[in-house]
Protein backbone atom coordinates (compact mmCIF):
# COMPACT_ATOMS: atom_id res chain seq x y z
CA UNK A 1 0.00 0.00 0.00
CA UNK A 2 1.46 3.38 -1.00
CA UNK A 3 1.70 6.36 1.34
CA UNK A 4 -1.19 8.10 -0.42
CA UNK A 5 -3.50 5.08 -0.34
CA UNK A 6 -5.93 5.35 2.57
CA UNK A 7 -6.10 2.38 4.90
CA UNK A 8 -9.29 0.37 5.02
CA UNK A 9 -8.64 -1.06 8.47
CA UNK A 10 -10.28 1.57 10.67
CA UNK A 11 -12.01 0.72 13.98
CA UNK A 12 -15.42 1.14 12.34
CA UNK A 13 -14.52 -1.22 9.49
CA UNK A 14 -13.15 -3.79 11.93
CA UNK A 15 -16.29 -3.67 14.09
CA UNK A 16 -18.68 -4.15 11.20
CA UNK A 17 -16.47 -7.02 9.99
CA UNK A 18 -16.78 -8.73 13.38
CA UNK A 19 -20.54 -8.25 13.40
CA UNK A 20 -20.76 -9.66 9.91
CA UNK A 21 -18.79 -12.76 10.92
CA UNK A 22 -21.17 -13.38 13.82
CA UNK A 23 -24.35 -12.89 11.75
CA UNK A 24 -23.12 -15.02 8.87
CA UNK A 25 -22.03 -17.79 11.21
CA UNK A 26 -25.69 -17.89 12.27
CA UNK A 27 -26.88 -17.69 8.68
CA UNK A 28 -24.40 -20.12 7.07
CA UNK A 29 -25.19 -22.77 9.67
CA UNK A 30 -28.42 -23.18 7.70
CA UNK A 31 -26.45 -24.04 4.56
CA UNK A 32 -26.79 -27.54 5.99
CA UNK A 33 -30.57 -27.26 5.87
CA UNK A 34 -30.94 -29.30 2.63
CA UNK A 35 -29.34 -32.25 4.41
CA UNK A 36 -31.70 -31.77 7.37
CA UNK A 37 -34.70 -31.65 5.05
CA UNK A 38 -33.68 -34.79 3.14
CA UNK A 39 -32.46 -36.96 6.02
CA UNK A 40 -34.72 -35.82 8.90
CA UNK A 41 -37.92 -34.65 7.20
CA UNK A 42 -37.81 -36.96 4.14
CA UNK A 43 -38.13 -34.04 1.70
CA UNK A 44 -37.93 -34.59 -2.05
CA UNK A 45 -35.59 -32.59 -4.29
CA UNK A 46 -38.48 -30.38 -5.39
CA UNK A 47 -39.61 -29.79 -1.78
CA UNK A 48 -36.04 -28.99 -0.77
CA UNK A 49 -35.82 -26.42 -3.55
CA UNK A 50 -39.11 -24.79 -2.54
CA UNK A 51 -38.15 -24.55 1.12
CA UNK A 52 -34.82 -22.95 0.27
CA UNK A 53 -36.51 -20.64 -2.25
CA UNK A 54 -39.02 -19.38 0.34
CA UNK A 55 -36.08 -17.67 2.03
CA UNK A 56 -35.16 -15.87 -1.15
CA UNK A 57 -38.71 -14.86 -2.08
CA UNK A 58 -39.22 -13.01 1.18
CA UNK A 59 -35.78 -11.41 1.17
CA UNK A 60 -36.32 -10.26 -2.40
CA UNK A 61 -39.68 -8.72 -1.45
CA UNK A 62 -38.07 -6.89 1.48
CA UNK A 63 -34.91 -5.65 -0.24
CA UNK A 64 -36.36 -2.65 -2.14
CA UNK A 65 -37.89 -1.28 1.07
CA UNK A 66 -34.79 -1.93 3.18
CA UNK A 67 -32.52 -0.05 0.80
CA UNK A 68 -34.64 3.08 0.84
CA UNK A 69 -35.25 2.95 4.59
CA UNK A 70 -31.55 2.64 5.42
CA UNK A 71 -30.80 5.62 3.16
CA UNK A 72 -33.38 7.61 5.08
CA UNK A 73 -33.04 6.48 8.71
CA UNK A 74 -29.51 5.10 8.95
CA UNK A 75 -28.09 1.59 9.03
CA UNK A 76 -27.85 0.56 12.70
CA UNK A 77 -31.55 0.07 13.55
CA UNK A 78 -31.91 -2.36 10.66
CA UNK A 79 -28.73 -4.23 11.58
CA UNK A 80 -30.11 -4.80 15.08
CA UNK A 81 -33.50 -5.89 13.75
CA UNK A 82 -31.92 -8.28 11.24
CA UNK A 83 -29.82 -9.96 13.94
CA UNK A 84 -32.77 -10.36 16.32
CA UNK A 85 -34.97 -11.91 13.63
CA UNK A 86 -32.24 -14.48 12.95
CA UNK A 87 -32.09 -15.37 16.67
CA UNK A 88 -35.85 -15.93 16.86
CA UNK A 89 -36.01 -18.04 13.69
CA UNK A 90 -33.09 -20.27 14.74
CA UNK A 91 -34.66 -20.91 18.15
CA UNK A 92 -37.99 -21.81 16.56
CA UNK A 93 -36.27 -24.29 14.22
CA UNK A 94 -35.50 -26.42 17.30
CA UNK A 95 -39.24 -27.22 17.41
CA UNK A 96 -39.52 -28.41 13.78
CA UNK A 97 -40.31 -32.12 13.50
CA UNK A 98 -42.11 -32.34 10.15
CA UNK A 99 -42.14 -30.70 6.74
CA UNK A 100 -45.06 -28.30 7.07
CA UNK A 101 -45.95 -24.59 6.82
CA UNK A 102 -43.78 -23.72 9.82
CA UNK A 103 -40.61 -24.55 7.88
CA UNK A 104 -41.57 -22.15 5.11
CA UNK A 105 -42.50 -19.38 7.56
CA UNK A 106 -39.20 -19.70 9.41
CA UNK A 107 -37.25 -19.55 6.16
CA UNK A 108 -39.19 -16.42 5.22
CA UNK A 109 -38.19 -14.85 8.54
CA UNK A 110 -34.57 -15.67 7.73
CA UNK A 111 -35.06 -14.04 4.35
CA UNK A 112 -36.20 -10.86 6.09
CA UNK A 113 -33.21 -11.09 8.42
CA UNK A 114 -30.87 -11.39 5.44
CA UNK A 115 -32.34 -8.35 3.70
CA UNK A 116 -32.08 -6.23 6.85
CA UNK A 117 -28.56 -7.29 7.77
CA UNK A 118 -26.81 -7.66 4.43
CA UNK A 119 -27.97 -4.41 2.82
CA UNK A 120 -27.32 -2.43 6.00
CA UNK A 121 -23.87 -3.87 6.70
CA UNK A 122 -22.70 -3.54 3.09
CA UNK A 123 -23.99 0.03 3.00
CA UNK A 124 -22.02 0.81 6.16
CA UNK A 125 -18.89 -0.36 4.36
CA UNK A 126 -19.40 1.81 1.26
CA UNK A 127 -20.25 4.74 3.57
CA UNK A 128 -17.02 4.63 5.55
CA UNK A 129 -14.39 3.84 2.88
CA UNK A 130 -13.03 6.07 0.08
CA UNK A 131 -14.90 5.76 -3.21
CA UNK A 132 -11.76 4.68 -5.08
CA UNK A 133 -11.35 1.67 -2.78
CA UNK A 134 -14.92 0.42 -2.58
CA UNK A 135 -14.21 -2.67 -4.65
CA UNK A 136 -11.31 -3.71 -2.41
CA UNK A 137 -13.34 -2.90 0.71
CA UNK A 138 -16.31 -4.98 -0.43
CA UNK A 139 -13.95 -7.80 -1.41
CA UNK A 140 -12.21 -7.82 1.96
CA UNK A 141 -15.51 -7.38 3.77
CA UNK A 142 -16.72 -10.39 1.86
CA UNK A 143 -13.98 -12.45 3.53
CA UNK A 144 -15.92 -12.11 6.77
CA UNK A 145 -18.84 -13.68 4.91
CA UNK A 146 -16.91 -16.34 3.02
CA UNK A 147 -15.01 -17.54 6.08
CA UNK A 148 -18.34 -18.47 7.63
CA UNK A 149 -19.33 -20.37 4.47
CA UNK A 150 -16.46 -22.74 5.24
CA UNK A 151 -16.63 -22.84 9.04
CA UNK A 152 -20.34 -22.82 9.81
CA UNK A 153 -21.49 -25.76 7.62
CA UNK A 154 -18.48 -27.86 8.62
CA UNK A 155 -19.09 -27.25 12.34
CA UNK A 156 -22.84 -27.75 11.91
CA UNK A 157 -22.36 -31.05 10.07
CA UNK A 158 -20.02 -32.38 12.77
CA UNK A 159 -22.47 -31.38 15.52
CA UNK A 160 -25.46 -32.82 13.62
CA UNK A 161 -23.75 -36.16 13.06
CA UNK A 162 -22.68 -36.32 16.70
CA UNK A 163 -25.65 -34.90 18.63
CA UNK A 164 -28.45 -34.08 16.16
CA UNK A 165 -29.83 -30.85 14.77
CA UNK A 166 -31.23 -29.12 17.87
CA UNK A 167 -27.73 -28.12 19.10
CA UNK A 168 -27.00 -26.86 15.56
CA UNK A 169 -29.98 -24.49 15.65
CA UNK A 170 -29.12 -23.34 19.18
CA UNK A 171 -25.58 -22.54 18.04
CA UNK A 172 -27.00 -20.45 15.20
CA UNK A 173 -29.13 -18.51 17.68
CA UNK A 174 -26.06 -17.84 19.82
CA UNK A 175 -24.17 -16.40 16.87
CA UNK A 176 -27.14 -14.19 16.05
CA UNK A 177 -27.21 -12.89 19.61
CA UNK A 178 -23.53 -11.95 19.36
CA UNK A 179 -24.24 -10.10 16.10
CA UNK A 180 -27.00 -8.18 17.88
CA UNK A 181 -24.60 -7.02 20.60
CA UNK A 182 -22.01 -5.86 18.07
CA UNK A 183 -24.66 -4.03 16.02
CA UNK A 184 -25.68 -2.11 19.15
CA UNK A 185 -22.04 -1.02 19.60
CA UNK A 186 -21.79 0.46 16.09
CA UNK A 187 -22.01 4.28 15.97
CA UNK A 188 -25.48 5.52 15.01
CA UNK A 189 -24.34 7.73 12.17
CA UNK A 190 -26.68 8.91 9.47
CA UNK A 191 -25.34 10.84 6.51
CA UNK A 192 -26.94 14.25 6.04
CA UNK A 193 -27.61 15.14 2.38
CA UNK A 194 -25.84 18.12 0.90
CA UNK A 195 -27.98 21.19 0.28
CA UNK A 196 -27.44 21.05 -3.48
CA UNK A 197 -27.76 17.26 -3.78
CA UNK A 198 -30.37 15.93 -6.20
CA UNK A 199 -33.10 13.76 -4.63
CA UNK A 200 -32.62 10.02 -4.67
CA UNK A 201 -34.22 8.20 -7.59
CA UNK A 202 -36.59 5.27 -7.24
CA UNK A 203 -35.47 1.66 -7.68
CA UNK A 204 -37.41 1.48 -10.95
CA UNK A 205 -35.77 4.62 -12.29
CA UNK A 206 -32.34 3.22 -11.47
CA UNK A 207 -33.12 -0.11 -13.13
CA UNK A 208 -34.15 1.71 -16.31
CA UNK A 209 -30.60 2.99 -16.70
CA UNK A 210 -28.94 0.56 -19.12
CA UNK A 211 -25.70 0.25 -17.16
CA UNK A 212 -27.44 -0.43 -13.84
CA UNK A 213 -29.99 -2.81 -15.36
CA UNK A 214 -27.33 -4.87 -17.15
CA UNK A 215 -25.21 -5.19 -14.01
CA UNK A 216 -28.27 -6.36 -12.07
CA UNK A 217 -28.99 -8.87 -14.86
CA UNK A 218 -25.41 -10.19 -14.64
CA UNK A 219 -25.84 -10.46 -10.86
CA UNK A 220 -29.07 -12.43 -11.43
CA UNK A 221 -27.35 -14.93 -13.74
CA UNK A 222 -24.47 -15.47 -11.30
CA UNK A 223 -26.99 -15.88 -8.50
CA UNK A 224 -28.76 -18.57 -10.51
CA UNK A 225 -25.58 -20.63 -10.69
CA UNK A 226 -24.75 -20.03 -7.04
CA UNK A 227 -28.24 -21.06 -5.96
CA UNK A 228 -28.09 -24.23 -8.04
CA UNK A 229 -24.79 -25.25 -6.47
CA UNK A 230 -25.72 -24.20 -2.94
CA UNK A 231 -28.90 -26.27 -2.77
CA UNK A 232 -28.52 -29.17 -5.17
CA UNK A 233 -24.85 -30.03 -4.68
CA UNK A 234 -25.81 -31.72 -1.39
CA UNK A 235 -28.48 -34.08 -2.82
CA UNK A 236 -26.06 -34.83 -5.68
CA UNK A 237 -23.25 -35.70 -3.25
CA UNK A 238 -25.53 -37.98 -1.23
CA UNK A 239 -26.77 -39.61 -4.45
CA UNK A 240 -23.20 -40.39 -5.49
CA UNK A 241 -22.16 -41.86 -2.16
CA UNK A 242 -20.33 -38.88 -0.62
CA UNK A 243 -20.92 -38.30 3.08
CA UNK A 244 -19.29 -34.92 3.83
CA UNK A 245 -21.61 -32.73 1.79
CA UNK A 246 -20.10 -29.53 3.26
CA UNK A 247 -16.79 -30.17 1.41
CA UNK A 248 -18.02 -28.25 -1.65
CA UNK A 249 -18.84 -25.17 0.45
CA UNK A 250 -15.54 -25.38 2.32
CA UNK A 251 -13.55 -25.56 -0.93
CA UNK A 252 -15.54 -22.66 -2.37
CA UNK A 253 -15.00 -20.51 0.71
CA UNK A 254 -11.28 -21.23 1.17
CA UNK A 255 -10.52 -20.51 -2.50
CA UNK A 256 -12.54 -17.29 -2.40
CA UNK A 257 -10.79 -16.09 0.75
CA UNK A 258 -7.31 -16.75 -0.62
CA UNK A 259 -8.09 -14.97 -3.91
CA UNK A 260 -9.58 -11.95 -2.17
CA UNK A 261 -6.65 -11.62 0.23
CA UNK A 262 -4.06 -11.83 -2.55
CA UNK A 263 -5.88 -9.97 -5.32
CA UNK A 264 -8.41 -7.62 -3.66
CA UNK A 265 -6.96 -4.63 -5.52
CA UNK A 266 -8.08 -6.10 -8.82
CA UNK A 267 -11.69 -5.28 -7.92
CA UNK A 268 -10.86 -1.57 -8.40
CA UNK A 269 -8.95 -2.14 -11.65
CA UNK A 270 -9.70 0.58 -14.25
CA UNK A 271 -10.69 -2.09 -16.80
CA UNK A 272 -13.12 -4.23 -14.87
CA UNK A 273 -13.77 -6.47 -17.88
CA UNK A 274 -10.30 -7.97 -17.41
CA UNK A 275 -11.37 -9.03 -13.93
CA UNK A 276 -15.03 -9.99 -14.36
CA UNK A 277 -15.03 -11.88 -17.67
CA UNK A 278 -12.43 -14.54 -16.71
CA UNK A 279 -14.02 -14.81 -13.26
CA UNK A 280 -17.45 -15.50 -14.78
CA UNK A 281 -15.87 -18.24 -16.91
CA UNK A 282 -14.37 -19.96 -13.84
CA UNK A 283 -17.59 -19.67 -11.84
CA UNK A 284 -19.68 -21.20 -14.62
CA UNK A 285 -17.11 -23.95 -15.10
CA UNK A 286 -17.28 -24.86 -11.41
CA UNK A 287 -21.05 -25.20 -11.57
CA UNK A 288 -20.88 -27.33 -14.72
CA UNK A 289 -18.14 -29.52 -13.21
CA UNK A 290 -20.72 -30.82 -10.73
CA UNK A 291 -22.56 -32.48 -13.62
CA UNK A 292 -19.60 -34.85 -14.12
CA UNK A 293 -18.51 -35.21 -10.50
CA UNK A 294 -18.09 -38.79 -9.26
CA UNK A 295 -15.64 -38.55 -6.35
CA UNK A 296 -14.73 -36.35 -3.39
CA UNK A 297 -11.67 -34.78 -5.12
CA UNK A 298 -13.86 -33.80 -8.06
CA UNK A 299 -16.48 -32.41 -5.67
CA UNK A 300 -13.80 -30.26 -4.03
CA UNK A 301 -12.45 -29.08 -7.41
CA UNK A 302 -15.94 -27.93 -8.40
CA UNK A 303 -16.18 -25.86 -5.22
CA UNK A 304 -12.73 -24.38 -5.76
CA UNK A 305 -13.51 -23.38 -9.35
CA UNK A 306 -16.73 -21.69 -8.32
CA UNK A 307 -14.93 -19.91 -5.50
CA UNK A 308 -12.21 -18.74 -7.86
CA UNK A 309 -14.83 -17.09 -10.07
CA UNK A 310 -17.25 -15.79 -7.46
CA UNK A 311 -14.49 -14.24 -5.32
CA UNK A 312 -13.81 -11.37 -7.75
CA UNK A 313 -17.01 -11.27 -9.81
CA UNK A 314 -19.30 -10.26 -6.96
CA UNK A 315 -17.39 -7.33 -5.36
CA UNK A 316 -16.18 -5.94 -8.70
CA UNK A 317 -19.68 -5.72 -10.19
CA UNK A 318 -21.10 -4.47 -6.90
CA UNK A 319 -18.58 -1.63 -6.60
CA UNK A 320 -19.08 -0.62 -10.24
CA UNK A 321 -22.83 -0.27 -9.69
CA UNK A 322 -22.46 1.70 -6.44
CA UNK A 323 -19.92 4.05 -8.01
CA UNK A 324 -22.47 5.00 -10.66
CA UNK A 325 -25.00 6.21 -8.10
CA UNK A 326 -25.34 9.24 -5.87
CA UNK A 327 -24.42 9.05 -2.20
CA UNK A 328 -28.09 9.21 -1.25
CA UNK A 329 -28.77 6.11 -3.38
CA UNK A 330 -26.17 3.70 -2.00
CA UNK A 331 -28.70 1.72 0.03
CA UNK A 332 -30.99 1.45 -3.00
CA UNK A 333 -28.09 0.41 -5.21
CA UNK A 334 -27.00 -2.25 -2.74
CA UNK A 335 -30.54 -3.61 -2.52
CA UNK A 336 -30.79 -3.79 -6.34
CA UNK A 337 -27.51 -5.66 -6.72
CA UNK A 338 -28.18 -8.05 -3.85
CA UNK A 339 -31.78 -8.40 -5.03
CA UNK A 340 -30.62 -9.41 -8.50
CA UNK A 341 -28.33 -12.08 -7.07
CA UNK A 342 -31.02 -13.35 -4.72
CA UNK A 343 -33.62 -13.41 -7.48
CA UNK A 344 -31.31 -15.67 -9.47
CA UNK A 345 -30.97 -17.97 -6.48
CA UNK A 346 -34.75 -18.06 -6.00
CA UNK A 347 -35.47 -18.96 -9.60
CA UNK A 348 -32.81 -21.68 -9.51
CA UNK A 349 -34.18 -23.19 -6.31
CA UNK A 350 -37.80 -23.09 -7.46
CA UNK A 351 -37.30 -24.29 -11.02
CA UNK A 352 -34.37 -26.68 -10.88
CA UNK A 353 -35.83 -28.99 -8.24
CA UNK A 354 -38.80 -29.56 -10.53
CA UNK A 355 -36.61 -29.73 -13.66
CA UNK A 356 -34.33 -32.35 -12.07
CA UNK A 357 -37.18 -34.85 -12.37
CA UNK A 358 -36.92 -34.59 -16.16
CA UNK A 359 -33.23 -33.94 -16.89
CA UNK A 360 -31.57 -35.18 -13.71
CA UNK A 361 -29.23 -33.39 -11.33
CA UNK A 362 -26.41 -33.46 -13.91
CA UNK A 363 -28.64 -31.72 -16.43
CA UNK A 364 -29.57 -28.86 -14.12
CA UNK A 365 -25.90 -28.13 -13.37
CA UNK A 366 -25.09 -27.96 -17.08
CA UNK A 367 -27.96 -25.50 -17.56
CA UNK A 368 -26.94 -23.40 -14.55
CA UNK A 369 -23.32 -23.21 -15.71
CA UNK A 370 -24.34 -21.96 -19.16
CA UNK A 371 -26.50 -19.25 -17.59
CA UNK A 372 -23.58 -18.10 -15.45
CA UNK A 373 -21.49 -17.76 -18.61
CA UNK A 374 -24.30 -15.60 -20.03
CA UNK A 375 -23.45 -13.00 -17.36
CA UNK A 376 -20.32 -12.12 -19.37
CA UNK A 377 -22.07 -10.40 -22.33
CA UNK A 378 -24.47 -8.70 -19.92
CA UNK A 379 -21.61 -7.18 -17.94
CA UNK A 380 -19.81 -6.26 -21.15
CA UNK A 381 -22.88 -4.31 -22.23
CA UNK A 382 -22.92 -2.43 -18.93
CA UNK A 383 -19.31 -1.32 -19.29
CA UNK A 384 -19.71 0.03 -22.84
CA UNK A 385 -22.89 1.98 -22.05
CA UNK A 386 -22.50 5.74 -21.86
CA UNK A 387 -23.46 6.36 -18.25
CA UNK A 388 -23.56 9.12 -15.70
CA UNK A 389 -21.05 8.19 -12.98
CA UNK A 390 -20.09 9.77 -9.69
CA UNK A 391 -16.91 7.93 -8.78
CA UNK A 392 -16.18 5.39 -11.51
Amino acid sequence: MTRNTPSLFTPGFALVMLGNIAWFMAFATFFLLPRFLVTELDASEAQTGWVMASFGVFSLAALPFVGGLTDRFGRRPFLIAGALVMVVSALLFTQVTELGPAVYVLRMLQGLSFALWFVSSSSVVVDIVPAARRGAALGLFGISTLSTHALAPAIAEWIALSWGYVPVFLLSAGWGLLATVIAVLLPARRRQPDADEAPARSNLALLRRPDVGLIVLASFLCGFGFGAALVFSQPLALQRGLTLVSAFLVAHAITSIVVRILFSRLTDHPSRRLVVLPSVFFMGSGVMWLAFMESMPEYVIAGALMGLGHSLTYPTMNALLINRLRLSEHGRGMSLFVGGFNAGMIVAQMVLGWLAVYIGLSGIFLLAGVLVWAAAPSFWGATVTRAETTAD
